[in-house]
């Protein structure tokens, strides 16, 4: 079978099930399948592709369908133009979480030796693109899932992140977990959903662990602790950024200006409250 005739009989088994990128996530499991990246698909169209890779397309597509998300069935998803392994037990990475990357990115130009807290760090994709990027920085990550850490200590050592030391341990003991550790930079994407609507996710969201998606009763639950077990640890010049739900922005704000007299709340690439930042940080 060639290559394009493939393509269209994935994707229109995908598109059967209305999923909205049908065209997108059939040449996502080619392209995976024959070690190419989307964009060679089509100069290789008129290719044929073994039966062997025709049957592991249609099983790929087979549990899309099933619903389970995509990232699971290829094992691994790019995060910043770095691949990071995932699958069931670990969040998987999104575009909106690269806005992250940017802020402290800017945050950092002209700044050196930079010593970088991610929490609730899952696969490790915040704290490993850090550790890729700024090549001085001294990064020590937090998880407590021991799903998640499996991947994380392999996206680590698959990553080549030397310069990133890993806690096994739980954001709510607090910065004891780091011992004596200070930071210039604080980041974190954790678990922001009302428990309540949980159950009301999509199905693919549901696949992926509630540890990584459960914020507690109104969704806050992890902002405070790390407002108030986390903050202690951030330099007096440094620079706290979390990732938010799109709703969150101004309770966050409120949270994090007990301790920051600047707190911004960041939109993302759709227009939505994605990031809270806060820095000059009120000494007592």
């Amino acid at each position: 079978m060639k290559v394009k005739d493939l393509r269209k009989i994935i994707n229109d088994k995908l598109v059967a099930c209305s999923f909205e990128d049908a065209e997108f996530e059939a040449d996502c499991i080619i392209a995976d399948l024959l070690g190419i990246r989307n964009s060679a698909l089509r100069i290789i169209g008129d290719n044929e592709t073994s039966d062997d890779i025709v049957l592991k397309a249609e099983s790929y597509a087979s549990r899309r369908l099933n619903g389970e998300p995509l990232q699971y069935i290829l094992g691994k998803w790019e995060f910043y133009g770095i691949d990071f392994f995932v699958g069931e037990g670990v969040l998987i990475p999104r575009p909106e979480t690269e806005l992250l990357i940017d802020i402290a990115l800017k945050f950092t130009e002209k700044k050196k030796n930079i010593a970088c807290f991610d929490l609730c760090s899952g696969s490790g994709c915040i704290g490993i693109t850090i550790s890729k990027l700024i090549k001085d920085a001294d990064v020590t990550v937090l998880e407590k899932s021991d799903e998640a850490l499996i991947y994380l200590l392999k996206n680590k050592a698959h990553n080549s992140a030397d310069n990133v030391t890993v806690v096994h341990g739980d954001l709510f003991d607090g910065a004891d977990l780091f011992g004596s550790k200070k930071c210039d930079l604080l980041l974190s994407n954790p678990p922001y959903i009302r428990r309540d609507v949980i159950s009301s996710l999509q199905r693919e969201v549901l696949s992926e662990p509630k540890m990584a998606l459960d914020g507690g009763a109104d969704g806050l639950d992890f902002y405070r602790a790390i407002a108030e077990k986390w903050f202690c640890c951030v330099k007096p010049n440094g620079m706290v950024a979390v990732e938010i739900g799109e709703e969150q922005g101004s309770d966050v704000r409120q949270i994090f200006s007990k301790y920051f007299k600047t707190v911004n709340v960041i939109k993302d690439f759709s227009g939505n409250d994605r990031v809270v930042t806060a820095t000059d940080k009120i000494m007592e």
